[in-house]
């Protein structure tokens, strides 16, 4: 049972590349004469021939009149025996008759040698000719190619839709009509490219089957019209077009119709008809519905160019007994129009609902079925030994499909690359914009570069990831720092609807943003703090300096309070916090410091502390608390008490949860302060206490 999208898939690629096998091998058996046979003028001319090949003696323009076989009567050779297409006949009869006539030509050439009489010059000429049991391959004309091509990309494409939706009709539809399409042009490349002659049976099958084909190709797209891109009719209507033109398939195939015209030439006439009458409903029924006009108008144009031009330069000539003004297997090339234009249909609108992962299976069951098809290639046309055959074969995948591969769906969903460097210039422009009005620009502008929408407004309502809105003709995305959610309309100009795929690309872009405007407000923040340290430690540090080289008698102790002044300062701006100091040495230094500035100005220092204290490392923000507070204190010391002596004490007590924590006690024998005048100065001590999650008293 086929379970999973890929395996279906392969099983779809693999049925028209059998198919395109049975029609090569049948095409390559043929005897082989080296001639190209045209109808001209009631007669079969000759309008090509290989030098080397086994009419070598036969002349161009020369008229093919009868091939007579080896002991055994003539059989007359006319222009009907090389038409390429048997429909082309008036009745049913004529073209049974044509099948038995080249079945008896073929058993002839394959019974051995044979004369081929040709008019030439007024005169008829007998010429001895030995088929080759073999065609080469490299004889087969490009219109061949041609007509296994199209069988091949309408499966694949259809059978790809059918993989990832296999449970909506519409896929179902589409796939019919694929397969339908592979018949009837497999079966076309056969026959419409023959020499001169084949087996009856073969012959027979192979324009019953192109018959049906063509049937089913117009059965499958009446039907898929008829529920996509919305249903409009009860169920049991869909099933008319089967019952009607399925049972005329039925007695075309059979060939109980009596004239060609019946039998496939006015029943496709009419399926088209019934196709653009269809999509024309669509059109109707779509009107308010954005997602589905954009899907119908790109596939329904796509088939309407590709199966009408068909009809219109194939069919309707012939319904009219006219002939066509374009070989039939050309012709077969519009159909590609139609599965090309559903291929980048679901790129750029997301027909049947289809995302990039269906594209991704799509080109990586492709790069399989081109390592097969060159492998094969080089082993059968090249005569390559098998091991080096499919090294090259792999190498062709590896450096030339893959890297296109990605070229092709970029070009396909109507991307454009967009580079690091310019994604990430637009994503700072963005977060570094001051002002919701230009952070507002700076959005705008990235999210243009990236989908191209046609409208870019204000959303509705606010959401907290981006939302696909109107089955993808709009998208909502989140807020971002000072900017409110916004409305994208219309992706790439109109030229197709937002997916999931762009839903998650720009969710990383936005995250990206937002990560950058972290940074920002972290080096704010950073850059903020840090103009509090160095505002903090002029006060502290410089103030208590300046204030001891002030209240300095000596001369020449001013003087080095000043350098040490202007040394501290260039530390201070030069240096950010963050060296790690012993205990024993920090409060050494502090003890030498503020003993100097105070006794500068006559105040006597008295320092004590418990011999327990720890002599390891000191953590920054602890040494800059103990530095600030100290150098506070000594400050408020000189400005504000007129002591003449000053204590510190430094003891270690146990805190919250029993941890050890250091107080710091500074007093003074001045006069003090009331408590309302000692507020401001107290308060002076608590953002430097709070620095080490400390408290001032």
């Amino acid at each position: 049972m086929l379970r999973t999208p890929f395996i279906l898939l392969s099983g779809l690629i693999a049925l028209p590349m059998i198919s395109a096998a049975v029609v090569l091998w049948l095409a390559l058996t043929q005897p082989f004469l080296g001639l190209h046979l045209v109808p001209q003028e009631g007669a079969a001319v000759v309008a090509g021939r290989l030098d080397d090949g086994p009419s070598a003696g036969l002349r161009f323009g020369d008229r093919l009149v009868a091939l007579i076989p080896g002991g055994g009567a003539p059989l007359a050779i006319s222009a009907e025996d090389v038409i390429e297409e048997p429909d082309g006949l008036p009745t049913v009869a004529a073209m049974q008759e044509m099948f038995a006539h080249s079945g008896a030509l073929d058993a002839a050439l394959r019974a051995g040698p044979v004369e081929l009489v040709v008019a030439r010059d007024g005169a008829e000429l007998a010429l001895p000719v030995r088929p080759g049991d073999m065609r080469p391959m490299s004889d087969l004309p490009g219109v061949f190619w041609v007509q296994l091509l199209v069988g091949l990309s309408a499966v694949w494409i259809g059978g790809w839709v059918l993989a990832v939706r296999r449970r909506e009709p519409a896929a179902a539809w589409l796939a019919l009509s694929a397969v339908g399409l592979m018949a009837s042009s497999h079966a076309a490349a056969l026959y419409s490219t023959r020499e001169l002659a084949l087996p009856e049976m073969v012959f027979a099958f192979a324009s019953a089957v192109n018959t049906g084909g063509a049937l089913a190709f117009g059965i499958g797209m009446i039907c898929l019209f008829l529920v996509y891109p919305v249903r409009y009719l009860p169920r049991w209507a869909v099933w008319l077009p089967v019952a009607v033109f399925g049972t005329w398939a039925v007695l075309a195939v059979l060939r109980l119709t009596v004239t060609s015209v019946m039998t496939i030439h006015l029943p496709v006439l009419i399926e088209m008809i019934c196709i653009l009458v269809a999509a024309t409903a669509q059109v109707v029924v779509t009107r308010g519905n954005p997602h589905a006009r954009a899907a119908l108008r790109w596939f329904g144009l796509s088939v309407t160019l590709g199966a009408g031009g068909f009809v219109g330069l194939i069919a309707m000539p012939q319904a009219f007994g006219m002939e066509p003004q374009i070989s039939q297997g050309h012709a077969f090339g519009l159909f590609l129009i139609v599965y090309a234009g559903l291929a980048v249909g679901v790129a750029r609108y997301r027909l049947f609902d289809l995302e990039f992962y269906a594209f991704r299976m799509l080109f990586y069951a492709g790069g399989v079925a081109l390592l097969l098809l060159l492998d094969a290639a080089l082993v059968y046309a090249v005569t390559m030994d098998r091991f080096p055959a499919f090294s090259l074969a792999l190498l062709v995948v590896a450096f030339l499909y893959l890297p296109a591969r990605d070229e092709l769906a970029r070009a396909l969903g109507g991307r454009r690359a967009t580079t690091t460097e310019e994604l990430l210039d637009l994503v700072s422009g963005v977060a570094l914009a001051q002002g919701a009005a230009a952070q507002r620009d700076k959005l705008h502008e990235l999210l243009t570069v990236l989908f191209q929408p046609m409208e870019i407004t204000r959303a509705p309502q606010q959401v907290d990831a981006p939302v696909l809105r109107e089955g993808g003709a709009a998208m909502d995305l989140p807020g971002i720092d000072a900017v409110e959610s916004t409305r994208m309309k219309w992706s790439h100009r109109g030229r197709r609807l937002f997916s999931a795929r762009d839903a998650q690309r720009v969710a990383a872009v936005l995250q990206m943003a937002a990560q950058v405007i972290e940074r920002r407000r972290a080096y704010e923040a950073g850059a903020e703090e840090e103009r509090r340290r160095i505002n903090r430690d002029m006060h502290d540090n410089i103030g208590v300096q300046l204030l001891g080289a002030l209240h300095s008698r000596d001369p020449g102790r001013k003087d080095a309070l000043i350098r040490q002044t202007l040394t501290d300062l260039r530390e201070i701006v030069s240096t950010p916090a963050g060296e790690v100091v012993n205990m024993a040495d920090l409060l050494g230094d502090l003890r030498a410091e503020i003993s100097e500035h105070l006794s500068a100005a006559d105040v006597a220092l008295d320092w004590a502390q418990d011999a327990g204290l720890p002599d390891g490392p000191v953590a920054p923000h602890v040494a800059n608390s103990l530095r600030a507070i100290l150098r506070e204190a000594a400050s408020n010391v000189l400005h504000h008490s007129g002591a003449g002596r000053a204590q510190v004490a430094l003891t270690m007590r146990p805190g919250a949860g029993g941890a050890p924590r250091l107080m710091v006690r500074v007093s003074d024998d001045g006069r003090g302060l009331a408590a309302a005048q000692a507020g401001p100065w107290a308060r002076g001590l608590s953002p430097a206490a709070a620095l080490s999650n400390g408290v001032s008293r």
